[in-house]
């Protein structure tokens, strides 16, 4: 545990003592606050190359960039922590094989307003983004860790695609929202009020941000890939995900953790196979 950890654990321990509806809503800011991080050049310059426009999300709003004019459409949802130019290899990938592609910064990433987000809020900007997007409706969707999640949550409420792929997928909130209490220390009443506040702002129950809960009831043909090695999202997820969602295929990886498997040559090769698939 880091010095800086042990010291926020000590601070939210005396506040959550001290005012328990203090330490619910601090608890809510961390949880709902994605780490920031500086865009690549090289990233930087594959988003100067594409069409920017933006949505509305919420009252925020929303940066989005497209390439192309024809093919399919695919959109690309980004994890936590991270933005839509993370894609830059995938992007260029389905480009040569005559796909348009879109994508977008969540809410509070990137170059999107706010500094807060959450899963939720990722499937609304995504369900946004492909009702705006230019060159005709968006056929597929490709999402990596919370982008995964997300990407369920906006085809569960009427997101429409052909195919799917979640990279590295995030099951549900419980798994997060389990190690986030234990690595805070929130005690049992403390993270019910967060929970409680999170479902009032957001609009959403806790119960329904679970995949493979309503997974059964999709009939979108999907491929998930995760890594045995991922030390964010547990492989388990994934598999999870694809036992319950029908005809789902589950491709295991080794070696290339949470992040790489993004970029990775092979990856990228069967998510092109699986999105041309008639």
């Amino acid at each position: 545990m880091s010095a800086t950890l042990r010291l926020t654990r000590a601070a939210f321990g005396a506040v959550q003592r001290a005012s328990p509806r203090l330490a619910a809503l601090w608890a809510e800011r961390i949880f709902c606050t994605p780490p920031r991080r500086p865009i690549s050049e090289r990233m930087a310059t594959w988003l100067r190359e594409a069409q920017r426009f933006t949505v509305t999300v919420g009252g925020r709003r929303v940066a989005a960039w497209s390439w192309g004019e024809h093919g399919p459409g695919v959109l690309l949802v980004h994890g936590w922590g991270s933005r839509g130019g993370r894609f830059v290899d995938l992007g260029n990938a389905l480009r040569t094989h005559g796909y348009r592609v879109v994508t977008f910064d969540a809410p509070g990433h990137g170059a999107s307003a706010g500094r807060l987000s959450s899963g939720p809020e990722f499937a609304r900007a995504a369900q946004a983004v492909a009702n705006a997007a230019g060159g005709g409706p968006v056929s597929y969707i490709v999402g990596h860790s919370v982008g995964g999640f997300a990407s369920a949550l906006a085809m569960g409420r009427g997101l429409t695609v052909r195919r799917a792929v979640f990279l590295a997928p995030s099951a549900n909130v419980n798994s997060y929202s389990t190690q986030f209490a234990a690595l805070l220390g929130v005690d049992g009443p403390v993270m019910a009020s967060m929970r409680g506040r999170l479902e009032r702002r957001l609009g959403f129950s806790w119960k329904d941000l679970n995949i493979p809960a309503f997974a059964p009831e999709m009939n979108v043909p999907l491929l998930v890939i995760h890594d045995r090695d991922d030390g964010e999202v547990g492989w388990s997820d994934g598999a999870a995900i694809a036992q319950s969602w029908p005809g789902a295929e589950l491709v295991t990886t080794t070696g290339l953790g949470h992040h790489r498997i993004v970029s990775d040559a092979g990856v990228i090769r069967q998510v092109v196979t699986f999105l041309s698939r008639t």
